[in-house]
């Protein structure tokens, strides 16, 4: 399932992905795709294409249900429609929405400063 998603953005699209929970992935080729687990087990997980354009982002969805079947493939038990599908883009459309309605785009989540044993007790 694509979904293209207007911005201007305030951010990068690898930090709104970081910020939706998905890891990065590069192909042996170099490809960068998204993935981000549906359940405690590896599989199934959703696999996002992600494209700048335009000022916004494309998102090119589907989930894969198992790994590839057969060594050297890529090819796998993929669905790029039905309910696991919709439900994830409805919660990418409902981010972008608010990061419109705020006029921000997230930022990837700041670490907090570590202080050493000295400076917890005198700073």
């Amino acid at each position: 399932m694509k979904q293209f998603f207007k911005g201007p953005l305030q951010n990068h699209s690898r930090n709104i992905m970081r910020h939706l929970g998905y890891a990065e992935q590069r192909t042996r080729n170099g490809q960068i795709s998204y993935t981000k687990r549906a359940s405690s087990d590896r599989f199934p997980r959703y696999h996002a294409y992600v494209e700048d354009r335009d000022q916004g982002m494309q998102i090119n969805l589907h989930v894969d249900q198992k790994e590839a079947s057969y060594s050297g493939t890529s090819a796998h038990a993929g669905e790029y429609e039905g309910p696991l599908v919709e439900r994830e883009m409805h919660r990418f459309r409902q981010a972008f929405e608010q990061m419109k309605s705020r006029g921000t785009t997230p930022k990837p989540e700041q670490q907090e400063e570590k202080k050493g044993f000295w400076s917890t007790l005198f700073g």
